[in-house]
């Protein structure tokens, strides 16, 4: 780790300290899920669930094998909320057959596998979510999401994108070009009073998600519920 990564990320907790709030009931689940969640994102799906401005849905880009699809399903529960679920990862299609795998005889089947962890770990711990989920690439899912395409459900069955939505996690590709494409076509469908959580924005780091949540900001589109320390942000119009 750089020093100056160290050094920025110890000024920014100086001025700007993250709110970090305990659930009990995700404790032991967030060992038992692989993945990576900051813990700050837990006080942003709280607040995002519990002010959502209408019933329409949530949108998760980035799911990898169910960690904070999970979280977002227990917060919509906790608060009774009717809000679907709509999610979307490439589940690693950039595996290639000659790569290692531990002692994988054959690495393609790593994708199905993830797949099929992330399916089974909905299913677990939110057996009565109200959740769809694509494994289309993000720019693929936009396509479909405004022609309406049927496209495949991972939990069964076909759904049909579209329409608006009140919140979205971002947490695909955080290179610059993919999170801002990312962005943009979020911000085409997400309503006024809807909520972004920005997923490796935070001022000290290094990401392109970072610079696309700054630009966010800066188009007076946007104002900032909390940088926890990734950016929070709420549509004003």
């Amino acid at each position: 780790m750089k020093l100056s990564y160290i050094l920025k990320k110890g000024f920014f907790y100086l001025f700007n300290k993250p709110t970090i709030i305990k659930e009990q009931s995700l404790e032991r689940f967030r060992v038992v899920v692989p993945g990576w969640l900051e813990p700050g994102h837990l006080y942003c799906f709280d607040y995002a669930i519990k002010n959502l401005p209408d019933n329409n849905p949530i949108l998760e880009i980035g799911t990898f094998a169910g960690l904070s699809t999970n979280t977002i399903l227990f917060f919509l529960s906790k608060h009774n909320k009717a809000n679907k679920l709509i999610t979307t990862d490439y589940y690693w299609e950039d595996i290639t057959a000659d790569e290692k795998i531990c002692n994988v005889e054959d690495p393609m089947t790593t994708k199905q596998y993830l797949k099929d962890s992330f399916v089974r770990n909905v299913k677990f711990f939110n057996p009565k979510g109200n959740i769809v989920s694509s494994d289309l690439p993000s720019d693929d899912f936009f396509v479909a999401w405004e022609k309406k395409e049927a496209t495949k459900n991972l939990h069964g069955g076909e759904f049909v994108p579209g329409g608006p939505i009140s919140f979205a996690y971002i947490d695909g590709n955080h290179v610059y070009d993919f999170a801002k494409r990312d962005f943009e076509n979020v911000d085409k469908i997400l309503v006024p009073g809807g909520f972004i959580l920005f997923d490796d924005s935070a001022d000290y780091t290094h990401w392109g998600s970072k610079l696309v949540a700054q630009e966010a900001v800066k188009s007076g589109k946007y104002k900032i519920v909390k940088k926890n320390p990734h950016y929070f942000v709420q549509k004003l119009k």
